[in-house]
């Protein structure tokens, strides 16, 4: 178990996962889907991420260290179960990497080697890391206020722009699958929800896991909501250029035309390009967590 000095709130847990979640819907091309069909893939990879979190969801509201618990019943199992969340998160990590970099390179930096930008964002998911969950924490919640604000001028600046009465196109069960999968590769939250619950602040009182579960639920909410906003917004501005661009947060931003928001597009894509290192930080973070907490168990067993 860590000191209190490395203890986050609930409130910074719930930060931390809202930010990856909706880092990773900006940073990722999209495949292409618009209207009603990617919403419904939007919708429908929120719902399989919680149904198939449910067990940590409900081990949140009366425990905190869930690999541990499964260890305790069963090690092989338990170290199954963390050897596997860690491969997930290591997986996520190496992709989230892969594609900021990518992102970087188009949108911002056209003339730097993908290499060199991946190796930077590595950097950066290694240095947050080291710095421990409450370092993380408090980052998580600075990205998270600065990425909202810089997010709410794009939507102001394109307000001349939003057409909500667009023709939808029709039904592609093709692209749904299409999106869906991708949607559900971009996942890793609830594993990183799971690591973190041991760093979760007691608070005294039994309400401790209560809220812990509670900001569990609450990102599942967020996640719908961010998820269905986005596809609207999206949607709104930019209609059926959407299937044309693999990035809607950089095409929406750049059709800003007041004078302030001249340069949105490359301070927009700036900011959540930061946030998707942070995301790689944390699922870093929690992968050595994962394996720490089993390693600790054992060798105190």
């Amino acid at each position: 178990m860590q000191e209190n000095s490395h203890k986050i709130s609930a409130a910074q847990l719930f930060c931390i996962l809202l930010l990856m979640r909706i880092s990773a819907e900006f940073v990722y091309p999209t495949s292409g889907g618009f209207g009603g069909t990617g919403l419904a893939a939007a919708l429908t990879a929120e719902v399989i991420r919680f149904v198939v979190a449910l067990p940590v969801l409900i081990y949140s509201f009366k425990g905190r260290a869930f690999y541990y618990a499964i260890w305790r019943r069963n090690r092989f199992w338990g170290w199954a179960s963390a050897t596997g969340a860690a491969a997930l998160l290591g997986g996520f990590t190496a992709r989230t990497v892969i594609y900021s970099a990518d992102f970087a390179q188009r949108i911002l930096l056209t003339n730097t080697p993908k290499i060199l930008l991946a190796l930077l964002l590595v950097g950066f998911a290694v240095y947050a890391a080291v710095r421990g969950a409450e370092a993380i924490a408090r980052a998580g919640t600075l990205f998270l206020a600065a990425a909202a604000v810089i997010t709410l001028l794009v939507i102001l600046a394109d307000i001349p722009y939003m057409q909500f009465d667009r023709e939808l196109p029709d039904w592609t069960t093709g692209l749904f699958i299409t999106d869906l999968i991708e949607r559900l590769t971009r996942s890793g939250e609830y594993l990183v929800f799971a690591a973190l619950l041991p760093y979760v602040r007691k608070s005294g009182n039994a309400k401790s896991g209560t809220r812990s579960g509670a900001a569990g639920l609450w990102y599942a909410l967020g996640g719908v909501l961010s998820a269905v906003l986005l596809c609207v917004f999206f949607g709104a501005v930019l209609g059926e250029y959407q299937s044309m661009t693999e990035y809607p947060l950089a095409a929406a931003a750049s059709l800003s035309d007041i004078v302030l928001f001249k340069r949105l597009d490359g301070i927009a894509s700036a900011v959540w390009l930061l946030a998707a290192a942070f995301r790689c930080g944390v699922m870093l973070f929690s992968l050595v967590s994962i394996l720490g907490e089993c390693r600790r168990k054992e060798e105190s067993a």
